[in-house]
């Protein structure tokens, strides 16, 4: 590794280069600022969850009816996330909406159907129209990325990001390090966005490997753990996604089969997602996710997706969309003799992700306001790792309000970036260097493990008083043998950085649960002791920040925004 710094000035830092953090640098770009992007990926166009492609879009875009305004689909928010959201942040992603959404086709993004010229647009997931368009989305990301290359930002891949720089409550940069060449680099920024994903790899999942996971095995929570290491505050973080994977093979897909009209029947042929819904297929995913987990709790699995009663030309749909989130699942289905097209299939619950519950307009992760800025002054959020989340839409409406929120905050904001503390990167590279010299400590796999069989055993989708202790003592006592963790090279040191922010986040999800007393949307936080949905006491916020001994929780009526959980004058921590 190497022992000096690299010290580089930027307008803004953005850390994380998928659909979040590109669409934030965008707007900073435009603006005439300089940007700098960190990403652990090989190659910007195929970073972030939909690297490799995409098969649908959310978004409102003002074509007549009703239905398709910003504001019939505003009144149903409350109703599609049970009471919790922040609505003031939701109306401003809804309402840009239909303006990003032209920006990226201008961007060269093709969202028509090609066969017929037009956008083929869906209703699935509990929304009250058809807001899904469902279209080829291989090369999504690879417009953004030549935008931003367009722009001429400074791009670091291959770069993990480990420390935030925070003074007086305001963020001034970063410390990163890249894990292929060993060079470490210390980033001053006049404001910082955190674009750096969902937490995956944070339980157990069907083929118990945990890079085949649902969601991007990547995003490990590296902006919750960062944002909450500096002083700001989080909410939802007890609440958790799940979904529905052919068995065997973790992969995204489950859009386009309700869309398409897939149902799922247990092991009489039943079809019973009505049971759980008046839409049926069409619920939210974390309805879905609980129907299934019930059924498998009653005795009913196996599970089975059927696609027996489809047209053939909605068939052949379904083939070509599936392959583009995960291009590998038709030669899975081959290679095991399944035909989705004349048999049932069985499927069933994916790994849990820290992202958005299974609903629209609800994040769990860092608090923001309107435009995009949380806790502490000029540190930003937007895409999963916020608190309001709409799939790629949302992290792309939320990246762009982010970007244009950080302009203002760079006009606004005056005088010099401080110094920074030689003491401070010599302890950080201390602390990293130390795990590549362990001979005999804790390997991170291992370490991961541990994290992911606690959440499992736990946490998970049925939770209780004793069991989410028994989860922060064993948490607690993992933390305390992070200093011992072993990395064999640059890329292990990474993976160390990772396993330490699963780690942080389990216990502020485990934390969140505990003081959250009651079940709301189903298996995404299910008290066990609390099962019946409290709305006179608990339709609330549970917000996490930094204690002086760990994560402390407090509550906020949802009658007001997240941002009136916190003021930037203040930078004391969390008694």
């Amino acid at each position: 590794m190497s022992d000096e710094f690299i010290r580089l000035d930027t307008d803004v830092l953005v850390i994380g280069g998928g659909v979040a953090g590109t669409m934030a640098a965008i707007p900073a770009l435009e603006a005439g600022l300089k940007v700098v992007i960190c990403e652990k990926g090989k190659i910007l166009d195929h970073c972030g969850s939909i690297g490799c492609g995409v098969d649908h879009y959310l978004t409102v875009m003002d074509t007549g009816p009703e239905w398709d305004t910003p504001e019939f689909l505003l009144k149903h928010v409350p109703e599609l996330t049970d009471g919790i959201v922040d609505m003031a942040v939701a109306g401003r992603v809804i309402h840009e909406m239909p303006r990003i959404f032209r920006k990226i086709e201008a961007m060269g993004v093709d969202f028509k159907d090609r066969q017929t010229g037009d956008y083929y647009r869906l209703r699935s997931f509990g929304l009250p129209g058809t807001y899904h368009i469902n279209f080829d989305g291989t090369d999504f990301k690879k417009h953004l990325g030549e935008r931003v290359r367009k722009g001429k930002a400074t791009v670091l891949m291959r770069t993990m990001v480990v420390q935030l720089l925070v003074k007086d409550n305001r963020a001034y940069g970063a410390i990163a390090f890249n894990f292929r060449s060993g060079e470490w680099t210390v980033i001053r920024a006049k404001a910082v966005v955190l674009a750096a994903g969902d937490v995956n790899r944070i339980s157990n999942n069907a083929s118990g490997l945990a890079f085949d996971s649902w969601h991007i095995p990547y995003n490990t929570g590296d902006a919750q753990a960062m944002g909450y290491h500096a002083g700001a505050a989080l909410a939802n973080m007890e609440s958790v996604e799940a979904t529905l994977t052919p068995k065997g093979f973790s992969c995204q897909g489950l859009n386009a089969l309700v869309s398409l009209g897939a149902y799922f029947v247990n092991k009489a042929g039943e079809r019973f997602m009505f049971k759980y819904d008046k839409k049926g297929e069409n619920a939210r995913r974390a309805v879905i996710a609980d129907g299934v987990i019930n059924e498998y709790l009653l005795g009913n699995g196996p599970i089975y997706l059927d696609c027996r009663h489809l047209s053939q030309d909605m068939l052949d749909r379904m083939e070509h969309t599936l392959q583009v989130d995960r291009y590998t699942l038709p030669a899975y289905y081959q290679q095991k003799g399944v035909n989705f097209r004349e048999e049932l299939v069985e499927v069933s619950v994916s790994e849990l992700s820290i992202r958005r519950s299974g609903v629209y307009f609800r994040g769990s992760g860092l608090a923001v306001d309107t435009n995009g800025e949380t806790a502490v002054e000029g540190l930003f959020a937007a895409g999963d790792c916020a608190t309001v989340s709409g799939g790629i839409s949302g992290a792309a409406v939320l990246g762009h309000i982010a970007g244009e929120g950080v302009v203002q905050r760079i006009r606004a904001t005056t005088g010099a970036l401080p110094e920074v503390d030689h003491r401070t990167l010599d302890e950080v590279r201390a602390r990293s260097v130390a795990h590549l010299q362990q001979q005999d400590g804790m390997p991170w796999k291992a370490f991961e493990d541990s994290t992911r069989q606690t959440v499992s055993d736990y946490v998970g989708v049925r939770r209780n008083d004793k069991g989410l202790r028994l989860a922060l003592d064993t948490l607690h006592a993992l933390a305390k043998r992070e200093p011992v963790l072993k990395a064999d090279d640059l890329h292990g040191l990474m993976r160390v950085h990772e396993a330490k922010n699963i780690r942080m986040n389990a216990e502020i999800m485990a934390t969140a649960s505990l003081a959250r007393h009651e079940t709301r949307t189903g298996s995404s936080h299910f008290r066990m002791d609390y099962p019946a949905t409290d709305d006179v006491n608990w339709r609330k916020f549970v917000i996490v920040e930094r204690g002086v001994n760990g994560p402390v929780t407090r509550t906020l009526s949802t009658d007001q925004p997240l941002s009136a959980a916190f003021s930037r004058g203040n930078a004391a921590v969390a008694a």
